[in-house]
C-alpha cells in the first residue's frame, strides 16, 4: 500500500519527482494532521504576534507533558535552567513534542490512494507554517508559566506527572484573530487557507 501511495502522489506532482519528493510529501501531510489533531487542546497564549513575513497571527500553544520518554526525542539540557533556554523548531518541533515518523504511519496510506490531493494540500498547509517560522517547541517548569497561560491550562498544571517532568509547550503561529469558540483543526484548516491559496503541483 505504502508503494503504491508513492506511485500514486508521484503521478500527481509529475514524473520529474522522485520517491524521496514523495515521502516528504506525505510525511508533511502526516505532521499537519497530526498537528490538527492536537488543536482541540490548545490554549490561546498571545492575541497579537506576527508571522515571518508580517502577516499578523494569533499564538496558541498546545502543552504536552515532558515525561523522559519524550525528553529522549531532543537533546534536552539536564540542567532546569539551561532547558529552559532551549527550544526546537520546524518539523523537528512537532516530531520532539511526539508527532510519529514517516515508518510508523502506514496506516495513513489506507485513505490516500482516495485521497491523494488531500495529502499534497495538507502538506502544502504544513510547508507554509514552515516557510513562516510559525512552529516552536519549549520546555517549562509548571510553576514558571506566565499567569494567562497558567489559568487556561488550568487542571493539567496539578497533573503530577506535570509538576515532575515540566511541560513541553509547542507554539503554533496562526495567520488569523482570536476565534470566537473553540480552537480545533477546521480552524486551523481555514485560517491557513484563507492567507495561502493551496495549488497542488500540476503533472506534466
Amino acid at each position: 500500500m505504502i508503494l503504491r501511495t508513492l506511485s500514486l502522489l508521484r503521478s500527481l506532482q509529475g514524473a520529474h519527482h522522485t520517491v524521496s519528493d514523495a515521502q516528504s510529501r506525505i510525511q508533511q501531510a502526516c505532521d499537519y494532521r497530526w498537528l490538527r489533531r492536537q488543536m482541540r487542546h490548545a490554549v490561546i497564549a498571545a492575541r497579537q504576534a506576527s508571522l515571518a513575513d508580517g502577516t499578523p497571527a494569533v499564538s496558541v500553544v498546545v502543552p504536552f507533558v515532558a515525561t523522559p520518554a519524550r525528553r529522549r526525542g531532543g537533546r534536552w539540557p539536564q540542567d532546569p535552567d539551561e532547558r529552559e533556554r532551549c527550544f526546537v523548531e520546524g518539523a523537528h518541533a512537532c516530531r520532539a513534542a511526539g508527532a510519529p515518523g514517516y515508518r510508523k504511519l502506514e496506516s495513513l496510506s489506507q485513505g490516500l490512494a482516495q485521497g491523494g490531493m488531500a495529502v499534497l494540500k495538507d502538506a502544502a498547509r504544513f510547508q507554509y507554517l514552515l516557510d513562516q517560522q510559525a512552529l516552536r517547541l519549549t520546555w517549562r517548569r509548571s510553576g514558571s508559566l506566565p499567569n494567562d497561560l497558567a489559568r487556561q491550562l488550568g487542571q493539567r498544571l496539578c497533573d503530577d506527572d506535570a509538576e515532575r517532568h515540566g511541560l513541553f509547550l509547542l507554539t503554533l503561529k496562526v495567520p488569523a484573530s482570536p476565534p470566537s469558540g473553540s480552537l480545533e483543526g477546521a480552524w486551523l484548516d481555514n485560517c491557513l487557507d484563507r492567507y495561502r491559496r493551496i495549488l497542488p503541483t500540476s503533472s506534466g
